[in-house]
Parts: C-alpha cells; sequence; structure tokens
C-alpha cells in the first residue's frame, strides 16, 4: 500500500469515525475511478453515482467515495439510489464513464463476517483483509468511451 493510499484511509477514517470494511471498498473504488478515467479528485467534471442499499453497513462506502474521488453530496457531485445492485459509476465531462460494481459473493462474505454485535477490533481486521484482496477479488470495472452525438 502507497503512502498516499495510507493518507487517504487515514482521511476516510476520520470523516466516518471508524475504519471499516464497507469504507474501504468505497475508497478502493474511487481511486479505481480516477485511474481509469485518467482523472484527479480535484477534477470539478467528475461525478459518481452509487447504486447500493441504503443501509449499514452499505452506505459506508459513500463516504469512502467521497474521500478517494472528492465527489460528495454536498458538491453535488455524488448520487446515490436506493438499490440491490452495488455498483458506482463514474463520469467526467466529455462523458466517458466507468462503472465499478462490487461481486455479490464478496459482499456475501463480508456481510457473513460482520454479525451483530461484532468487537471494533474484528470490524479493523476485516477492513485490513478488503485492503489486500485483488481487486479482481472485489470488482468487476467496465469503461465505456463517450458516444458522439454531433449533429449535421
Amino acid at each position: 500500500m502507497s503512502q498516499d493510499s495510507t493518507s487517504i484511509l487515514e482521511k476516510a477514517k476520520d470523516l466516518h469515525g471508524h475504519f471499516g470494511p464497507f469504507l474501504v471498498i468505497g475508497v478502493r473504488a474511487g481511486l479505481i475511478g480516477l485511474r481509469e478515467l485518467r482523472t484527479i479528485k480535484e477534477n470539478k467534471d467528475l461525478s459518481a453515482t452509487a447504486s447500493l442499499a441504503y443501509s449499514v453497513p452499505y452506505s459506508c462506502i459513500l463516504d469512502g467515495i467521497q474521500i478517494a474521488a472528492g465527489c460528495t453530496v454536498g458538491n453535488k457531485r455524488l448520487r446515490f439510489e436506493d438499490s440491490s445492485d452495488f455498483s458506482i459509476s463514474f463520469e467526467n465531462e466529455t462523458g466517458e464513464t466507468v462503472t465499478v460494481s462490487i461481486l455479490p459473493r464478496t459482499l456475501d462474505e463480508l456481510k457473513r463476517k460482520l454479525v451483530k454485535d461484532i468487537p471494533s477490533e474484528e470490524v479493523e481486521k476485516l477492513a485490513f483483509e478488503v485492503i489486500s484482496m485483488a481487486e479482481r477479488e472485489l470488482f468487476t470495472v467496465d469503461r465505456r468511451q463517450a458516444t458522439s452525438q454531433q449533429s449535421r
């Protein structure tokens, strides 16, 4: 893990109030969005739409996206939809998009491990497991070029 990633995770923990696996998923998804669109979080034309179940622990993903990608509810560049799908779509100023989908088996496994009244140390341990997982174990990434609709 790079120094930048460590700093981002620390900022995410500070914003969110604790360190957990779904926060890490949001951070990682945000970083993938930036990487795939070859942009930076300071890009004011970047936006994200998160489709997820709007309940804890899934909603924690939103805070990770805000820290990593700079798209926030407040700056109106992060929208979310209450959904049984778990994906985050990032779009840049040219209409190019990348969709980062969280693998259902990963969600199921994490949910199984996050039993009620789990100690915070165990939640943090799961967060570190998510940090160390290969990207392909967590996500599928679908990148689409902007479609040109020029009038003649």
